[in-house]
């Protein structure tokens, strides 16, 4: 092999290194902002809004390394499908650090300790969306396409969950007006989770078109 092509292949693994290091501080963001907010620990929520900087930087990488490849490479077929899918992944990646965000930003900025452990499912959809995400990295990792089928799979639960914890809160808010203050922040939060869920499906759709060079849609 030339050291052009070397280089070029090089580069290709490079780009999935870093797209596979994004997912894991992504998980890291969503991990501590529902421990955040599970112990009102206001520092570990600043924390993860002060670390969102790291993702938003690693995702620009991204970005340009798949501009550059597009640009001075000229790509076919299958490599062509793993840049493009890789700069998809990123969007929903960053996405979902945002998230992550909102959810810190919901414990920094209330005022009262959010109550949050009567309401196990909130943790658990944490739980099933972070799973949900480490599976997708590993079909991402080793290009299959049937494993991220499988991963949709969990969004069911997750939207199972959501349904409950809404229908928790507003049962809550019904009985209780005055306690509105503390249940609207957790309506946003199982939003938030929720939308997670919604985002990895999305990359396993992309896993499944870099695999396959067909489009599903399984969200």
């Amino acid at each position: 092999m030339s050291p052009y092509r070397e280089r070029y292949h090089r580069e290709l693994q490079e780009l999935k290194m870093d797209a596979e290091r994004l997912v894991e501080e992504v998980d890291m963001a969503v991990a501590k902002s529902v421990d955040a907010l599970r112990e009102y620990d206001v520092e570990k929520a600043r924390e993860v809004i002060r670390d969102d900087q790291v993702i938003n930087d690693l995702n620009l990488r991204i970005e340009k390394r798949c501009m550059q490849l597009l640009a001075l490479q000229q790509p076919m077929a299958k490599d062509l499908r793993l840049i493009v899918t890789t700069l998809k992944i990123g969007v929903d990646l960053e996405r979902i650090g945002d998230l992550a965000v909102d959810i810190s930003r919901i414990v920094v900025h209330s005022r009262n300790k959010v109550h949050v452990k009567s309401l196990k499912n909130i943790p658990r959809m944490a739980e099933i969306s972070r799973e949900m995400l480490l599976q997708a990295n590993r079909a991402f990792k080793e290009n299959d396409a049937n494993l991220a089928r499988e991963t949709t799979k969990w969004d069911y639960e997750v939207d199972a969950l959501y349904q409950k914890v809404r229908d928790t809160l507003l049962k809550i808010i019904g009985g209780n007006p005055d306690l509105i203050e503390d249940a609207t922040p957790l309506l946003l939060v199982n939003k938030h989770l929720e939308r997670i869920a919604d985002h990895v499906c999305n990359i396993c759709e992309s896993i499944i078109y870099m695999v396959e060079a067909k489009r599903e849609h399984l969200n």
